[in-house]
């Protein structure tokens, strides 16, 4: 388990530094941006403890707003999608959603893409309402909403591949 943490924060730290200082300066069509630091809360294990993974996920969200100047909309995104990651795991993965890396293998691939979708869609639509937080900007909540999560699965969903072990 130790080992398996001290990878998981050494691929945290790393997947932190590329957010604040590569991902969040591209802009696709001058207002999208993707969220690739996501890939932290999709991959972990969902055998581990729920209460871990919940401070987890804030303490992801809290030091990226400390980075990049969000006022807490990482946070509460982040903290958010990991309370309901159980949920989300259990509708979209089906009977196999406790297995340690359902994400990975034992799972059909339309569910993982369910899955991821759920995932990045819900998150992008609580960041986006946070950080706007008004109903004047619905139109530019449900652009950014739409964009966001579209290019963030387009990346999470390459990186996956890239990263997935061969057999």
């Amino acid at each position: 388990m130790i080992q398996y943490y001290s990878r998981f924060f050494g691929f945290a730290f790393v997947l932190l530094l590329l957010q604040m200082w590569v991902f969040d300066h591209i802009n696709l069509f001058g207002f999208s941006n993707p969220f690739l630091y996501l890939l932290l809360l999709i991959t972990y294990r969902l055998d581990l403890n729920q209460f871990t993974f919940i401070f987890v996920g804030f303490v992801i969200g809290f030091t990226l707003d400390l980075l990049t100047h969000t006022a807490g909309a990482h946070a509460i995104a982040c903290a958010t999608i990991a309370f309901l990651r159980p949920i989300i795991a259990r509708f979209a993965l089906g009977v196999n959603y406790d297995q340690p890396n359902a994400i990975y293998n034992g799972t059909l691939w339309t569910n993982r893409i369910l899955y991821l979708f759920l995932m990045i869609f819900i998150h992008q639509l609580i960041f986006s309402s946070v950080a706007y937080f008004s109903f004047s900007h619905l139109w530019k909540i449900t652009k950014l909403t739409l964009a966001n999560s579209l290019f963030t699965f387009v990346l999470i969903t390459a990186t996956i591949n890239l990263l997935q072990r061969k057999k």
